[in-house]
């Protein structure tokens, strides 16, 4: 189960509400669909932080990201990524 956040910030349980974790890949989730037949794979979409650009000027655009365990580790798949589906 999937609970929508606040500050992109999601939270999933896998185990009947017993426990939570964040559902996201260390900064705040602006999309996510899940896939309909993988129960664990999740697509996601992220703006990117001026922290990313060390030195130089700051670019925002979505990067698109998947993961295949439920949002416990994430792989870029994409960048400047405006629209996602499987």
């Amino acid at each position: 189960m999937v609970f929508l956040g606040t500050e992109g910030v999601n939270w999933i349980t896998e185990d009947c509400g017993s426990s939570f974790r964040a559902l996201n890949q260390g900064r705040r989730i602006d999309e996510f669909q899940l896939h309909p037949t993988q129960r664990n794979w999740i697509l996601a979409s992220a703006w990117t932080l001026c922290e990313d650009f060390a030195g130089g000027p700051c670019k925002k655009y979505k990067e698109l990201f998947v993961s295949k365990d439920l949002g416990a580790s994430w792989e870029l798949i994409s960048n400047y990524v405006f629209q996602f589906s499987w």
